[in-house]
Order: C-alpha cells, then sequence, then structure tokens
C-alpha cells in the first residue's frame, strides 16, 4: 500500500513541477513603482509586496507606451539613503535576461526604510535615467 500511494505522490510531484516549468517556473511579479522618463517606462518589480533589506533579488522592466517591452542595452543603477550628516549606499547589480527590456537585479539593501534608486540606460532607444524611492522592509 505504501509503494502505491508513494507512486502516487512521486506522479503529483511530478505534474506539478511540468506544469510550474510549463508557466515560465518563476514566481508572480508585483509592479512596486513605475517611472516614466520620456518614453519609457521604468518599472520595479518584486515576488514580495517591498523590497527587503540585506540582500534581495528584484526585476527591472523597461516599456514603451503601449507597455511593451523595450532593449534599452546596458542598464547600471545605485542605491542610497538619504541620512542626517552622511548618506548610506547599498550596492545594486544588473544583468540582461533572455527577454527584452527585462533585466535582473541584485541589490543589498543595509537597513529597512526608503531608499533611493538611480537607474540609468544607453543602448538602442537612447540615453536616459531615472531617480525614484523605493521602501524596503
Amino acid at each position: 500500500m505504501n509503494q502505491r500511494r508513494g507512486g502516487a505522490a512521486a506522479g503529483w510531484t511530478l505534474a506539478v513541477a511540468l506544469f510550474v516549468s510549463a508557466c515560465g517556473g518563476a514566481p508572480a511579479l508585483t509592479e512596486l513603482q513605475k517611472v516614466r522618463s520620456g518614453a519609457i517606462d521604468v518599472v520595479l518589480l518584486s515576488p514580495r509586496k517591498a523590497l527587503q533589506h540585506n540582500q534581495d533579488e528584484f526585476v527591472l522592466e523597461f516599456r514603451s507606451a503601449d507597455g511593451s517591452r523595450v532593449d534599452v542595452g546596458d542598464v547600471r543603477a545605485s542605491a542610497s539613503m538619504p541620512m542626517p550628516g552622511m548618506p548610506m549606499f547599498g550596492s545594486l547589480s544588473v544583468q540582461r535576461t533572455d527577454l527584452p527590456g527585462r533585466y535582473r537585479a541584485a541589490g543589498e539593501f543595509s537597513m529597512a526604510g526608503t531608499w533611493r534608486l538611480s537607474v540609468e540606460w544607453n543602448g538602442p532607444v537612447g540615453k536616459g535615467s531615472v531617480t525614484f524611492s523605493a521602501a524596503v522592509q
């Protein structure tokens, strides 16, 4: 009886794994921010409702006015938290993904609070930049 139950559980696990794989395998992303620069919307997406302090991973997407993703070329980003006396600085690294206009970002935010994120790009649609505030929990 245990063998039969184990076989059914293994089959169910395989079916779920195949379904998740077919759907992209990534968790659903929540739009945390959208900021416009010229004709480009820069969208901050996360699998959570806010960025997390310490180390966190999230997504930056670049979209045209019709909502389609746009390849913006090379992307750089930085993070700072304004504080009396001297600001704190976080670290951000941004890498392209296989999807045009979607970039994977990894950040290190030393504490919770409101951080200023600056994003710059240079590529097929020209140069651009945005700065916006993001809540870090």
